[in-house]
């Protein structure tokens, strides 16, 4: 980069593909193939925002964001959820992503930030962003592997000696279990959500801020095999539909992982999101996962999982919003791990075969 010359910042088209690929391959260690490179920046374009900072034919600085859909003191509000706000190392300081983010503030929607690096939760307050609460990262060691290597970080013990009675401990405490069903209550998996989920937000709701599934936005984000493998449940009471779930299965450096990528019910209690929770955690044992994942900014959901024996993190997630005052806080805040790019991270190359295909 020549420090002299100002980069142009400019909206993403497809011609500019060229110069996002050699910036990401300068900076993550992420799939190089044509197909990811399609998947990722061409295919979600329908429903996407992105800046570049651009020099000539180098890309130096970019900044990414998907449209969603959002309920905001029961109003329908178009948002954009931001992620991969990032320079080329050796820029920092240069003022290439704070122009990045201040094109990104001048669209209409409303702009939501879930977690980030301490950079960014830093520099977003000093942009006038505002803080509006935070989503609580949980884990569920069901593997003694993940318990013994831990130990071995915190105490020295080598994992070998302890990993064969952390398998008892993992598979006796640890292992997700169906919990107390409802009178009449039933779990189905589908495909993908449809319109009845849709209702779900639609009709009234204890959450002043949530997020509504997008079709066209969730068909993307499983259409990839970059991001693994996502599967639906519906939960139905008495033939009625009051909630879903979504989860995700996926493979890391040190084996399978899984999550949950999103629980949600219009009008929720302990009881009903602690049997969803062990639904899907429950569905996600047939994967054999080492380890599963959750996120929940939501009271009633946290105690839901804490039922379920997952563990809180010190990995809490901060929530901005810009602009200020968008909000007026009388109601809950529902953000889990399918906000911003929670649901794709990690990227893996490769494919691995599961003994539990997604509905068809």
């Amino acid at each position: 980069m020549d420090r002299e010359r100002t980069a142009r910042i400019v909206p993403f088209a497809p011609d500019l593909l060229p110069a996002v690929r050699g910036f990401s391959e300068r900076y993550w260690s992420r799939p190089r193939t044509e197909a990811y490179y399609d998947w990722r920046y061409l295919q979600s374009q329908p429903f996407s925002r992105m800046f570049v900072a651009l020099q000539d034919d180098e890309c130096l600085g970019m900044l990414f964001a998907l449209r969603k859909q959002y309920r905001v003191g029961g109003r329908p509000t178009a948002c954009l959820e931001v992620f991969d706000w990032h320079c080329l190392p050796g820029l920092r300081g240069s003022g290439i992503g704070i122009r990045l983010m201040r094109a990104m503030m001048r669209q209409p929607e409303l702009i939501i930030s879930v977690g980030g690096t301490a950079d960014v939760l830093a520099t977003l307050p000093l942009m006038k962003w505002e803080p509006i609460g935070v989503s609580r990262r949980y884990e569920l060691p069901v593997s003694g592997g993940v318990l013994a290597g831990r130990l071995q970080r915190r105490v020295g013990l080598p994992s070998e000696l302890s990993r064969m009675p952390l398998d008892v401990v993992a598979a006796g405490y640890y292992a997700p279990r169906r919990r107390r069903i409802p009178a009449a209550g039933r779990v189905v998996r589908v495909e993908r959500p449809g319109d009845e989920i849709g209702q779900l937000y639609r009709d009234e709701t204890d959450y002043g801020f949530v997020q509504e599934p997008e079709l066209d936005v969730l068909r993307w984000m499983t259409g990839g095999s970059w991001s693994g493998t996502c599967r639906f449940l519906t939960f139905l009471i008495e033939g009625r539909l009051r909630g879903w779930a979504m989860t995700r299965t996926y493979a890391t450096e040190q084996g399978l992982e899984a999550a949950i990528v999103e629980v949600f019910a219009p009008r929720p209690d302990v009881a009903l999101y602690t049997w969803m929770v062990s639904e899907a955690a429950t569905s996600l044992m047939a994967d054999r996962p080492l380890l599963l994942h959750a996120r929940a900014s939501c009271p009633v959901l946290q105690s839901a999982l804490l039922a379920n024996r997952f563990r809180a993190t010190t990995l809490d997630c901060p929530i901005h919003v810009w602009p200020k005052g968008v909000w007026d806080r009388a109601a809950s805040l529902h953000i889990t791990l399918n906000h911003s790019d929670a649901p794709l991270l990690p990227y893996v190359s490769g494919q691995w075969a599961s003994a539990n295909p997604p509905a068809s």
